[in-house]
Parts: structure tokens; C-alpha cells; sequence
């Protein structure tokens, strides 16, 4: 999957900081002042990044409509029909022809996965339920696997039964996950009742005895 990043110049740390939480999940994305060549010609070179990207990101602020390069760049995205994710740093909303899609209000300094998960949603959900289950692997600590998991629970329901085995999976190997008093006590629980029969046993024991030790 490939974004395109659309912001003034002002905002292009910010819009860094996104394409580096896009990259994490194995979602490549383009930059114009750090993907552009010297010698490639400007609007040749967006045009075709344009029409190779799925997601459109713009980093909105009282700047950006003030900006004729982003002003088109919306339009392309919008003409194209492509999913479109507006972040905005300081309350600006999407207009033109973005203006029937609501903003989400990001801090510019410390942008979350959080923030694009809606967004993600609309193009791929089975893709997004891949990433956060990978998110959910890797928390360092119980607070961060409690608002890990929380990112997945809105997509449960779309989930295989493929993807819900490996999501208990991962969470059985990682002790910070299982051992989570909301992950213990709440969201796992139901799983397990659900889908803990597509485990392995060593694994499906080793869960079970986990989490009977938070039943209360």
C-alpha cells in the first residue's frame, strides 16, 4: 500500500512523523521535498505519485488551502475517488472537495497510529487488524497492550477466523499482553471461549491457566 503526503512546507515535520507511523505497518509513502530528485520535474513527478497512491494524507492547517500545490494535490485525490485521511494540526477542516470528510485533530508534535486507524479502516480493514495485531505483539508494557488491544476491539467482527487465532496467539506469547488486567479480565476472555479451539494446545493451555488466574 502506498500514501501520498500532501502538506505546506511549514507542516513537513509533521507529515514525517505520519509517513513514519504509516512505514511501521508496511505502508510506503511519498514525501515531495525528500522523494523528489533535484533534476525530475515537480508536477510531472506529484502527478504520477498521485496516481500510484491508495491513501491521500493531508496535514491541514490555516495554511495548507493557502497553498496552491496542496489545493490541486486535493483535488487529484478527490477527482481519483481515493481514501482520504485529513489530519489537522490546529482545528482546520477539510474543504472543497474534501469537504464532506471529517478531520481528525492531531497533535503536531506527536502524531498516534490511533489517529490513522479510522482512516485505514475505510481502504483495508483485514490489512489494519494484521497491523494492530502486530502492534499488540510488541507492547513493552500492560498500559500499552490495554490501549493497543483497544485498537482493535471496533474491528473484531470483520475479523477471520484466521486473523482472531493469531491476535490470542500473539498475546499468549507476549506476558505483558495476557497479563493486562483489561486484556486478562475483558477483551481476551470472550475470544478464547470463540476461537480458542483453533490454537494449538500448548498454547491454548498456557492461555487458559493465564487467564484463570484474573477470573473474578
Amino acid at each position: 500500500m502506498h500514501a501520498f503526503m500532501s502538506y505546506q512546507t511549514d507542516e513537513r515535520a509533521t507529515a514525517a512523523k505520519v509517513s513514519e507511523l504509516l512505514n511501521k505497518i508496511g505502508i510506503t509513502s511519498f514525501m515531495a521535498h525528500e522523494h523528489i530528485e533535484v533534476s525530475v520535474e515537480w508536477r510531472t513527478e506529484i502527478i504520477r505519485q498521485l496516481g500510484l497512491a491508495e491513501l491521500f494524507v493531508p496535514i491541514l492547517s490555516k495554511k495548507y488551502y493557502d497553498s496552491i500545490w496542496c489545493k490541486q494535490e486535493s483535488g487529484i485525490a478527490a477527482f481519483r475517488a481515493m481514501t482520504i485521511i485529513p489530519l489537522s494540526i490546529d482545528g482546520s477542516i477539510p474543504q472543497g472537495f474534501l469537504g464532506h470528510i471529517q478531520s481528525t485533530k492531531i497533535s503536531p508534535d506527536a502524531p498516534t497510529f490511533k489517529d490513522l486507524v479510522p482512516g485505514l479502516a475505510k481502504q483495508d480493514v483485514s490489512f489494519l487488524i494484521d497491523a494492530i495485531t502486530k502492534i499488540i505483539s510488541g507492547s513493552a508494557n500492560f498500559r500499552k497492550a490495554e490501549s493497543n488491544f483497544e485498537l482493535i476491539l471496533p474491528y473484531i467482527d470483520r475479523a477471520t477466523d484466521g486473523q482472531l487465532a493469531e491476535l490470542l496467539k500473539v498475546s499468549t506469547q507476549n506476558n505483558q499482553v495476557c497479563n493486562a488486567g483489561l486484556c486478562a479480565q475483558t477483551y481476551l476472555p470472550p475470544l478464547l471461549a470463540s476461537h480458542g479451539h483453533l490454537l494449538d494446545a500448548a498454547t491454548k493451555k498456557e492461555l487458559i491457566e493465564t487467564l484463570n488466574r484474573y477470573r473474578r
